[in-house]
């Protein structure tokens, strides 16, 4: 595996502020919640966002989205497809 190229200083202060967004987020589910007058699918489905908030900064420290994109081209450079999707190749 090759070593990330220019790493951002700031980019464990940017998941960190992250993890901060995404723990607050359950207060504020919870108080939405509270307002509803039943707890139903509707309100169990409702914690998928504040659970992807704080999913998002362990997702972002393991470079999860680097990886898609370069498995994403490997994929496209198996199926033959990368020239026609990254060099505008029509025909």
């Amino acid at each position: 595996m090759q070593p990330h190229h220019e790493e951002d200083p700031s980019r464990g202060i940017k998941i960190g502020l992250l993890a901060v967004i995404g723990l607050m987020s359950w207060p504020v589910w919870a108080a939405v919640i509270a307002g509803m007058q039943s707890f139903n699918y509707a309100a169990w489905a409702s914690a998928l966002v504040p659970l992807a908030i704080c999913m998002m900064p362990i997702a972002l420290w393991l470079h999860v989205p680097e990886r898609v994109g370069h498995g994403r081209e490997r994929v496209e450079h198996a199926l033959h497809v990368d020239g026609l999707t990254h060099h505008d190749h029509h025909g």
